[in-house]
Parts: C-alpha cells; structure tokens; sequence
C-alpha cells in the first residue's frame, strides 16, 4: 500500500506560504495564458457569462457576457490581480447551463471537455507520479486515434490534464436519455466527466475531485497556487485538435449501464428493509397480503376518465412500490402507461413525469388503501371502479395457499 504524502507535494516547506504574494507574477504572460485558456472552449455554445474562482477566501465571480469580449478577458485579469493572482480559476463550461427537473431537454450542455487531476498526495514518490501521466497521455491517444494532445498543468503539487473535445448533448440521444434517471439528479454531461476521469487514470485520479458542469475549476497559468506556494506552469500546450466523443461513447454506456442495474438493485434491497421494519412495527403484519392484489392489477389494466392523481396516489404508487417491490423507474414505466391509456379517455391537465415523480417521493413504505376504506372515503371512485368489473370477488391466498380471505 501506498504510504499517503502531505497535500502540499514533494520536498515542499509550507511555511514559505507566508510569502506567497512576493512572488512575481508576469501580467503580459497571465493575459497570453487568459486566451489561451478560453480557447479550450470554442466549441461551446456560448464563452460568458462564465463563472470564476478566486483567492484564498474563494470569491466566485460571474463574467458576463461583453460584445466586446476582449472587456469579459480584461475582467478576468482584473480580477484575478485583486486577489494577487492567488487561486485563480476558470469553470470549464459556461454559467447558463439549467436542467428541467422533469428530465425534459431544455438548455442542455454538450459533453465537450474531460479534466484529470493528478494529486502528489496519492502517489509515493514524483516518479511514480510522472509514469502515472505518462500511462494516462498514451490511453488517451490510443482511445481517440492519436488525435488527443492535451494541455498539461504543473500546480506545484500534481499534474492537470485537460482536453476539449467535439462533444454531443447525450440527453438528445435516446439512447442516453433513458438513463437520466440514475445520473442522481446531475446532468449526464457532469457524470461523463466523472466516468472519463476515472476510465483514463484506472481509478488513480484524486479521489476528493468531483467535476460537475458548475464546477469544473481549470487553474490559470502564471498564478499562484496557495496549497504549495509554486507558480502554476504549463508543461505542455494542447494542439487544438478536438477529438470525437463518440471514441469513447460506447465505454460510457456500458458504464451507464451498470450504474443503472446497481442502483435498481440497491433500491429493491433498501425498499425491502424498509418494509421490513414497516411491518415488524406493525399491528396488521399479520394481515397484509404477500402476494400481488389482483384489483390492483386489473385497475393498471383498465383506464379511467377521473380520479387518475388519486389512484396514483393512494393505490398504483404505493401497490407498485411496496407490494410488487419494483423500482422506481419500473414504476414509472407502468404509471405512464396507464396514464397513457387514460389519455385516450379524456386528456390528463399534468405533466405524467412530474406527478409520478412527486408521488415516488411521498409513498415511502406505504401500503395501497383498501377497498373497503376506498368506498368510505371516496364512494363515487368506488362506484366508477364497481361499474368498470375492476371489483370481482376472488380468492386471496398467502405463500402456504391457505385462503386468508375474500376480497
């Protein structure tokens, strides 16, 4: 196992930190580096408003969009020497970059950028550290068919790797899309970068690095780097070439796939828990079915003109979730289906994702409402499903087939 060195990198004395301002800076060099940053990002669908990081105290600041953007690269400047030309950052992708909460497409940002970050704190020496740069420049190169030339950082204290890419909106594609719900509420942009980071270091990159779409920090070049006290430098320029994302598409797939499967697992194994404890603290454990409830399953079956948040609500939702134990994507599927089938009925006035997303977060461990407490509460739904055959006597038997009783 590798020993665990300091943060502040190799053979550095920390207290030269207090001098870290009397350093020189070069002004002429950091405006050069300003643009040449800012190049990595001409494919995006837009250069400012763009978010800064500056200082110790790391004050963000918005730039905002300039007709003129040679003001928006001289405010970068400006204020980049407010703060000594300590700690300054520029986000790799533009501000505006807003999701819908209903996993609808809006102003999605493309996939066009992938950084490492190559920390001295988790490797034993600095040539361990150099062959681990030197394994990750030689995959990238092979993955994109030797058009991957990225820029390369010295921060004092590890290696920055960052390559532009010609990227694509994965939400756009169908095939991605249908993963949105297993990103964790991120972007499938933020979580492409995560995935690349991890894929092009074999897991070596530094473990406390989370890119996201609102934070994804590439340091300026000719600052300073309060961690260690050492000017950021650049060890090699990228070439400008922007290789195709779609080398590496196949890979995130298949990624996305498990990532999908293992959470579908781990929600029926926390759901089941749950209903564990649910009925262990139960008076009527004794008394719910442990099999599927079949005018449950014929409502799914049988559309309605009326009462469909309802029966989201109060009997689908809480049957499908903690009955059957599906997932809450196996439940959305069949909900929007049902829904769907409503449609033809008469037109639902609610946005079918967001309703059965809001219901998947109130059910809980919450069991489906009987017939009987369906007629009390609301007999003119009850009287509907009456109406439609939904409501037939049968037989309900436990695991032992011993009839428990008729419904």
């Amino acid at each position: 196992m590798l020993a665990k060195r300091s943060p502040i990198g190799f053979g550095y004395d920390k207290k030269d930190t207090n001098n870290i301002r009397t350093l020189p800076v070069d002004h002429e060099v950091i405006r050069e580096n300003i643009d040449f940053m800012l190049s990595h990002f001409k494919t995006q669908h837009e250069l400012f408003p763009r978010a800064i990081l500056l200082g110790e105290q790391k004050k963000w600041v918005i730039i905002k969009y300039d007709s003129q953007g040679i003001n928006c690269k001289d405010q970068i400047f400006e204020y980049s020497r407010q703060y000594d030309f300590v700690d300054c950052r520029i986000n790799a992708f533009p501000y505006n970059t807003q999701h819908s909460i209903d996993f609808e497409v809006k102003n999605m940002t493309s996939a066009s950028f992938i950084m490492l970050d190559l920390d001295s704190e988790y490797f034993e020496t600095r040539k361990h550290l150099d062959e681990q740069l030197i394994k990750i420049m030689k995959k990238l190169s092979q993955k994109f068919n030797g058009d991957a030339n990225p820029t390369v950082l010295w921060t004092g204290n590890g290696y920055h790797i960052y390559q532009p890419l010609d990227g694509i909106i994965f939400e756009k594609e169908q095939i991605f899309y249908d993963f949105l719900p297993f990103s964790n509420g991120k972007d499938l942009t933020t979580e492409f970068m995560r995935f690349a980071e991890k894929f092009f270091s074999w897991g070596k990159a530094d473990p406390k690095h989370r890119p996201s779409i609102n934070n994804c920090l590439l340091r300026l070049p000719g600052t300073l780097n309060s961690k260690n006290g050492k000017t950021v430098k650049i060890i090699k320029r990228w070439d400008g070439n922007l290789p195709n994302i779609r080398y590496l598409a196949s890979d995130f797939f298949d990624y996305l796939i498990d990532k999908r499967n293992e959470h579908m697992k781990q929600m029926k194994i926390d759901k089941r828990k749950k209903l564990k404890f649910n009925h262990s603290n139960s008076n009527e454990t004794n008394h719910f079915p442990t099999k599927n409830i079949e005018w449950n399953e014929r409502l799914l079956e049988i559309p309605l003109e009326d009462y469909r948040k309802y029966c989201m609500w109060r009997i689908l939702c809480p049957y499908l979730s903690n009955v059957r134990i599906l997932s809450a994507v196996e439940t959305t599927i069949i909900l929007d289906k049902w829904l769907e089938k409503c449609d033809n009925l008469r037109k639902t006035d609610f946005n079918h994702r967001l309703i059965i997303k809001n219901d998947l977060r109130a059910v809980k461990a919450y069991f489906p409402t009987s017939k009987d407490k369906l007629k009390k509460d609301l007999l003119e739904l009850y009287s509907i499903m009456k109406a439609k055959n939904i409501f037939r006597q049968f037989h309900l038997y436990n695991r032992n087939s011993t009839s428990i009783f008729v419904l």
